[in-house]
């Protein structure tokens, strides 16, 4: 390890961690996002990770220690996740309440920091009683609140099955208008008529499979099938097999003969001419496969290997859709098949209007009960990760997403093609079937409209978290409750607790700049449309300078005040998410302080994004218990600079329905787990934990000369998860490499910290010990090296810094805290690595995590009596 930087020593009026210093002023010079030619070399970051009211009440009790020792002044950079921006946000909203009242704010330097710091540290602060008295509002427990709760989940539910619904009786309904055209055009309808469609010759030479059913089970779901079946899967199984793979473009004389001859003894024997059509549609589909990668860019060279290669990867790239998509089919003949037969059984028994009405209530409770039976069972199984530190739905992602599937769209589908059945009256009543269909088609048109997305986004139980939210955390520090006649009640909403993203700016005034951290799900490559195995999501990052996304896409906001909020890319190289064809910014949608805090905090857990996290997701949506955020980031797919999609006529054909059918478009895209990413124009918004628990990226990521790191993530195995995905990804991204500091108090010594500071830090060892001994240690030193700058870029301000110092702070329990927490703990034995439910969050709890941070604070801060220097952004 190098040797650590000199300090100026403990006695020196400001944070001890500012210590570590590089004479050379360029080494944290600045060129990101705040606009200014560079950071202080003080720079100071904050980071307060996720877990619910956990990390809320943890995340108090550290800033409560810094504003008491005189730290939080020397705070520059907040950046919150989940959790921890509940506490951000309050702190953030607690330094703009100042400048947002009445009159100028007072000039004088430091002001609002001491009057924040008083705030949060006398005895029976207004703000502080506020959170231990209301905290519970996020998840209460009266018949009331579950009364709201329960309506809150019902009307999400009837959204998702309402819209989702309406689509498949608008498909069902169409299918059955050709279905039974045939039999109303010529006169021959009835319950049990076979449909004349079918008659024509080729669709007979094309549909053996389904001539030789009953006519019953035949229907134009099973002819499409066996059409893709015939015309596309079987032609480009044997297509790959004709092209030749050493001569180019020619086909493999052996295999072609043997087709043709065995086609040729098709013909004779049986009469049929269907393996005949088989082989000339693949000695097109080889000709097509030859014909798109001469088009492809690719070696001139016809010879050339790569050639061949492509020809045969266009045909496997094409089987593989052609056979997902025949499957496909095939189960809505199923799923048609089986509702036809309902529809058959209640129209031959004649009943009553009322009676089928019920059936369909009936089967919808049964659904609902099933789903909500399996997302409780699924988050139990989620919840094993507080006791093993890896969730159980990790080896659960099949079975869980084929569960999803049955017990989710299945009966949906099943009861909509009842219903399409039932309303022509199998043929019987036509005028009436066709009339619904039309019905059904223009609900669908409508609920796919962009301004019907709100019907989505803000249904369920996402708009009620977000009113919570903001009473009990924004309403904690409104100034106008204190005048409202209804200000005391935390459950009344009062003008002030929420405020226009664009009217947040707590760093005006002296605080910290707050970046809150959200995550992009990205499950699938819109360039090949394969399920990636990797993140599931890219950090999306929300402040008042702009947005932030994956490591090198940043856009700026323009115009503040404008509606809606406009966004220009800072870079000009594409592909970029916020680059589109024209040189205009983005329109994107304006979201609240609140709204942005809550999709922070929209997952029912922290912990490592992964297809557990999606499979829980599934599940939540089915029952109404969805959560996370569809985002309108202001541009299409298409509208994008060298966007990394697909062309072609399925990709126009795909983009075509999701512009007629957005609402659809998204539900289907959660109830199948497929997330474009940031490529789409609707980006899926949840919990910035899925990427990053700690929310400690972009402060590395903005190479933060010092950073201090509040980690209150549940970890009972003590096997240090979320800062190993901090590590992880500090490397993978940023290219920078972790050091811990040798424990020893001689060692941190040197670093400014003083002696009764220095005792409590330690090794990462000495934090994740054993599940069943006390941690030894609060705290420990590390080093972020970031890598030396590109050729040519030595003078860059931004890449010249290369240290960043992080102070990581544990949740942990060594035995030195309190008697309160003591007495907790003794009957608590997974304190302070309890589970994440916010359900049982009682004052007890709250106070115990609260005091845990207050007193690691108290170990690591030293007082500092005046600050050092002016506060900044003042």
């Amino acid at each position: 390890m190098d040797q650590p930087p000199e300090s100026t020593g403990p006695e020196r009026n400001s944070p001890w961690l500012l210590g570590p210093r590089r004479a050379d002023p360029l080494d944290y010079a600045d060129g990101g996002d705040d606009q200014s030619k560079g950071l202080p070399p003080d720079t100071l970051g904050l980071a307060l990770s996720g877990e619910g009211l956990r990390g809320a009440a943890f995340g108090l009790g550290v800033l409560q220690a810094m504003a008491r020792a005189g730290w939080l002044r020397h705070v520059d950079y907040l950046s919150t996740v989940d959790g921890g921006g509940y506490i951000g946000a309050f702190l953030g909203r607690y330094f703009d309440s100042y400048r947002m009242r009445r009159g100028e704010p007072d000039p004088t330097p430091g002001i609002v920091q001491d009057r924040v710091a008083g705030g949060l540290t006398q005895p029976g602060s207004a703000p502080v009683d506020w959170l231990r008295r209301h905290s519970n509002q996020l998840a209460p427990g009266g018949v009331g609140d579950a009364a709201q709760n329960l309506v809150g989940c019902l009307r999400s539910f009837l959204a998702f099955h309402l819209v989702l619904g309406a689509l498949f009786l608008a498909v069902f309904g169409a299918v059955d208008a050709v279905d039974y055209l045939g039999d109303h055009a010529i006169g021959r309808g009835g319950v049990f008529g076979a449909p004349r469609w079918s008659l024509h010759p080729w669709i007979v030479e094309l549909s053996p499979i389904g001539q030789s059913l009953p006519a019953g089970w035949r229907g134009p779901w099973l002819a499409v099938a066996e059409w893709s079946l015939w015309l596309t899967v079987v032609p480009l199984m044997l297509a790959y097999w004709l092209a030749s793979q050493d001569l180019p473009e020619s086909f493999v004389a052996p295999v072609l003969i043997s087709a043709a001859i065995v086609a040729g003894a098709a013909l004779f024997l049986a009469g049929g001419s269907l393996a005949l059509i088989v082989l000339a549609v693949s000695v097109l589909w080889t000709l097509a496969s030859w014909a798109a990668a001469r088009r492809e860019e690719g070696p001139q060279n016809e010879s050339h290997p790569h050639r061949r290669m492509m020809a045969r990867e266009h045909l496997n790239r094409r089987l593989t859709f052609w056979v997902a998509l025949t499957v496909a089919l095939a189960a809505f003949w199923v799923i048609d098949r089986v509702g036809r037969a309902l529809a058959v059984m209640s129209l031959h028994r004649a009943p009553s209007l009322g009676a089928v009405v019920w059936w369909l209530v009936a089967a919808g409770v049964v659904v609902l009960a099933l789903t909500v039976l399996l997302n409780v069972a699924a988050r139990a199984l989620a919840s094993v990760r507080s006791r093993t530190g890896r969730s159980a739905l990790a080896g659960w992602t099949l079975p869980g997403s084929v569960a999803a599937l049955v017990f989710g769209a299945l009966p949906l589908a099943i009861a909509m093609s009842f219903v399409g059945h039932a309303v022509y009256g199998g043929g019987e009543d036509y005028a009436r079937g066709l009339t619904i269909t039309v019905v059904a088609v223009l609900l669908s048109l409508l609920f796919g409209a962009r301004e019907c997305l709100p019907l989505i986004n803000r249904s369920g139980f996402f708009s009620i978290q977000v009113g919570r939210l903001a009473r009990t955390f924004f309403g904690a520090v409104n100034p106008a409750r204190r005048a409202h006649p209804e200000g005391q009640d935390a459950t009344r909403p009062v003008v002030g607790d929420d405020v226009a993203f664009d009217q947040y700016q707590p760093e005006s005034v002296g605080g910290p700049l707050h970046l809150i951290n959200c995550a992009v799900r990205e499950t699938f490559d819109l360039a090949s449309f394969q399920v990636t195995r990797n993140r599931g999501a890219e950090n999306l990052a929300v402040g008042p300078a702009g947005v932030s996304v994956a490591r090198a896409w940043h856009a700026l906001w323009t115009d503040r005040g404008t509606t809606p909020r406009l966004l220009r890319p800072l870079g000009t190289e594409a592909p970029d998410p916020f680059l589109g064809r024209g040189d205009d910014p983005v329109r994107a949608e304006p979201l609240g302080l609140e709204d942005w805090v809550a999709i922070s905090g929209a997952t029912s857990g922290a912990g490592e994004a992964g297809r557990a996290d999606l499979a829980q997701a599934r599940w939540s949506a089915l029952p109404g218990l969805r959560s996370g955020y569809w985002w309108d980031s202001g541009l299409d797919a298409g509208e994008r600079a060298d966007a990394p999609i697909r062309g072609g006529l399925l990709t126009t054909l795909g983009a075509s329905f999701a512009r007629l059918f957005r609402g659809q478009t998204l539900l289907l895209s959660e109830l199948t787990g497929r997330f474009g990413g940031p490529w789409t124009r609707h980006w899926c918004l949840s919990s910035g934990a899925v990427f990053e628990c700690t929310g400690a990226y972009e402060l590395l990521r903005r190479r933060l000369p010092f950073i201090i790191v509040c980690d209150a993530v549940a970890d009972p195995e003590r096997r240090g998860m979320a800062l190993a995905r901090l590590v992880r990804l500090a490397r993978v991204d940023l290219g920078a490499e972790v050091t811990e500091i040798r424990p020893g108090h001689e060692a941190f010594e040197k670093f400014g910290a003083p002696a009764e500071m220095a005792k409590h830090l330690g090794s990462l060892g000495d934090l994740l010990t054993s599940p069943n001994a006390p941690s030894r240690n609060h705290a420990a030193l590390l080093r972020f090296r970031h890598p030396e700058p590109p050729p040519g870029a030595d003078g860059d301000p931004y890449l010249a810094r290369r240290d960043s110092w992080v102070l990581y702070i544990k949740t942990t329990y060594n035995g030195d805290e309190p008697v309160d927490i003591r007495a907790y703990a003794a009957a608590h034995a997974d304190f302070p690595d309890d589970g994440t439910t916010d359900a049982d969050f009682d004052e007890q709890r709250w106070e115990s995590y609260r005091l845990l941070g207050e007193h690691i604070g108290e170990c690591l801060f030293n007082k500092v009596s005046a600050p050092s220097r002016p506060p900044r952004h003042e």
